[in-house]
């Protein structure tokens, strides 16, 4: 397939190209009218014809890459462009070929034509004068040194002849704005609308600017040129009152398109999840339906106290605190730990387990909840102040690799050390005989430090007895895709965001890229040589090294240069719940996009999705419900999806169906120019997130927000 960044990138790119190729000919016709002579009137006139010729060449490549984004990636990679953007520009350059093309080359020639039909006049006076034998003193053909008169300088300023190339310019500047603000624009209707009401609005008031000047100079006698400070002063003046109006426009229409319809979530802090780099919001295509105003009762950390409560199998207790954890570059590093760990204690238990966790925030002034990523219990996200306690409780119905993280101010707290491991053993053991170590690692990023693998920034050493059946469960905690390798043995995916994969395939030398929030298992049987697992960027001085019995054999060498591993064609097949040609109750296309705006009174660059920003829209769901989402990526980025509380089914990437064992994923990562199908059965009411989102919640890729009608 070819490269998406390179292909969008040039699509994009000619929107500004076009504009400025248009702005040439526009200036160079508006200034045939101060040409001092005819026959520099001419030359202008033959050079503005060669740049129009070159800006419909340049329309004519933009139709061409439109045309190559189609058959490289299909209809929505180009729907808002062919759409939205084109015909702003398309139809006045169709003016600009009816209208001022012709006239243009009228002009061009007329010197050549009055220099010819002077010719034959000359001619015939000289015929005549040699008859009475008078001898002409000057010759009567026309002096192209001239000053232009009323006539010359009234063909220059036509409104046929300008107005189509303001408008050529208008359109394109128009479409370039909404090109970067509004790359959804054809799913907001009222927003295409102002477009074209502000191109007629303008084109008009151009046309009646334009007749003026055309009667001024067309009847004026005692033409004056103007002088050219006075000219710039008036084109500044132009530009600068276009981009005003432009900014107040685009401001007021971005913030009225993202006005909430109902007030703030009490008890919430609405800056607290904001990410300025990656702002994800999701709107659904058809399904959308506004608020209720009601709120949805979702789950609530259980008070110690009840006395109908069972007791628990296993209890945990978190501490959340500050803490001066080590040193880094000679500098104390303070960070907010969960009983002094950086990170958090891993909490691991057995399937069936009735579980009780107790949070107590001890000292975090801008206070803490917790969400329990990629698990299928109803979620949590009640404040918890500085010297308050809750307790949480939930029933350990899977099984698998999952972590928990702070859910207020979530790059902060997360990055700071709120997070953990949480794992999911099975009741009974699935391996017997062979030895198991079982390690859970997790990926994070510290600011100082950079890449860490559970809190610590250089590599680990363990030994592992040759013939160990090893499972690494590898969590990624940071707010984007990360690439590992495990090089010195060969290895079987078992596990994806913790569902087991069917047939595991044996495999070497592929590299494991989990998205944002995601996880894999890897499983291997331990060699009597070590085994690294590192970052793939060439950091051999950290991750995961396992040695034999202690061994000081050489380490395995880091390719960066390997192929990533492809979920999608791994493991065998086995039935499936729903597929491709199954009826599904609700569809929905989320068309992902990169955008600049206004968010929390900062210009930034966003990611959006169908154009809206969280929590604004939610897609709507009825419990029961066989549910199909279309992902599709036309940012420049990777982006991971992750749905809160469900497991979604992955059908098919590009338009290829998925084989090898079912991939089932809560967090998708989406890379640019990649179309998913993807189902899910909506299953789990509990996690509606009307209340789980606030505006900004970005931190481990898009959370779909998922609203169950029973719960409005």
């Amino acid at each position: 397939m070819a490269d998406f960044e390179v292909l969008a990138g040039i699509h994009q790119g000619l929107f500004l190209v076009l504009l400025i190729v248009m702005l040439v000919p526009t200036i160079m016709a508006n200034q045939l009218v101060f040409r001092p002579t005819k026959r520099a009137f001419i030359s202008s006139a033959r050079i503005t014809l060669c740049f129009l010729w070159s800006a419909l060449f340049v329309f004519a490549g933009h139709l061409v890459m439109t045309w190559v984004l189609f058959e490289s990636f299909g209809w929505l990679y180009i729907k808002d462009t062919l759409l939205g953007f084109l015909p702003l520009i398309f139809v006045p350059l169709l003016f600009c070929l009816l209208s001022t093309f012709p006239r243009l080359w009228e002009l061009a020639g007329k010197g050549g034509r009055e220099s010819r039909q002077s010719q034959v006049d000359t001619d015939y006076t000289r015929i005549l004068l040699q008859e009475k034998k008078v001898r002409s003193a000057k010759a009567n053909s026309p002096d192209l040194n001239d000053a232009l008169d009323a006539e010359w300088r009234g063909d220059a300023a036509s409104p046929e002849l300008i107005v189509p190339l303001q408008a050529s310019v208008l359109g394109c500047l128009i479409a370039l704005f909404l090109q970067v603000f509004f790359p959804a624009v054809t799913l907001e209707p009222s927003i295409l609308f102002l477009a074209w009401g502000v191109l007629l609005a303008g084109v008009s008031l151009l046309w009646i600017r334009q007749s003026w000047k055309h009667q001024y100079h067309s009847t004026a006698e005692n033409w004056v040129k103007p002088r050219r400070v006075h000219r710039f002063i008036r084109f500044a003046a132009f530009l600068l009152m276009t981009a005003l109006l432009a900014t107040v426009w685009g401001n007021q229409a971005m913030i009225a398109s993202r006005l909430p319809d109902h007030s703030p979530l009490g008890g919430q802090n609405q800056d607290d999840h904001a990410l300025p780099d990656f702002i994800f919001p999701v709107k659904a295509s058809a399904h959308s339906m506004p608020s209720t105003g009601k709120r949805s009762s979702v789950d609530r950390p259980t008070e110690p106290t009840e006395p109908t409560q069972e007791t628990p199998d296993r209890t945990f207790s978190l501490n959340a605190q500050k803490t001066t954890i080590r040193q880094v570059s000679g500098k104390t590093v303070e960070a907010w730990t969960l009983n002094g760990q950086y990170p958090g204690p891993e909490l691991r238990m057995k399937q069936g387990e009735l579980v009780e966790i107790i949070l107590l925030n001890t000292d975090i002034s801008e206070g803490i909840d917790i969400h329990w990523h990629g698990m299928q219990t109803p979620a949590s996200y009640t404040h918890i102040a500085k010297g308050e306690q809750s307790v949480y409780r939930f029933r350990a119905e899977q099984t698998g690799t999952y972590w928990y993280h702070s859910h207020q101010q979530i790059p902060e707290q997360v990055v700071n050390g709120l997070f953990g491991a949480l794992v999911i053993e099975p009741a009974k053991a699935t391996i017997t005989g062979a030895p198991i170590r079982d390690i859970a690692m997790i990926h994070h990023k510290d600011e100082m430090a950079g890449v860490m693998l559970n809190g610590s920034h250089t590599r680990k050493i363990e030994t592992v007895t040759p013939g160990t059946t090893v499972r690494l469960r590898f969590i990624n905690a940071e707010n984007a895709p990360v690439t590992y390798l495990l090089q010195g043995t060969p290895f079987q995916v078992v596990a994806i965001d913790g569902t087991e994969v069917n047939e595991p395939n044996l495999i070497a030398n592929q590299a494991l890229q989990p998205g944002a929030g995601g996880r894999y298992d890897i499983q291997f049987t331990m060699p009597n040589r070590p085994v690294l697992f590192a970052p793939a960027a060439n950091q051999h001085d950290k991750g995961l090294l396992l040695r034999p019995n202690g061994s000081e054999d050489a380490v395995p060498f880091l390719d960066a240069e390997l192929s990533v591993f492809d979920p999608a064609r791994y493991g065998s097949p086995i039935a499936l719940p729903f597929d491709l040609s199954s009826h599904f109750d609700r569809e929905y296309q989320l068309l992902i996009d990169g955008q600049y705006g206004f968010y929390d009174g900062q210009f930034e660059r966003l990611s959006t999705v169908n154009g809206d920003l969280l929590p604004e829209t939610r897609m709507m769901i009825e419990e029961g419900d066989l549910i199909k989402l279309t992902f599709v990526n036309r940012s420049f980025q990777d982006q991971s999806l992750y749905l809160h509380g469900h497991h979604m089914l992955i059908l098919s990437r590009d338009g290829k169906k998925v084989t090898g064992s079912p991939w089932w994923t809560d967090t998708l990562q989406v890379a640019p120019g990649e179309t998913y199908e993807v189902a899910f059965r909506a299953n789990n009411p509990g996690t509606s997130m009307e209340e789980s989102l606030p505006k900004g919640d970005t931190a481990f890729g898009i959370a779909i927000p998922l609203m169950y009608e029973e719960h409005l």
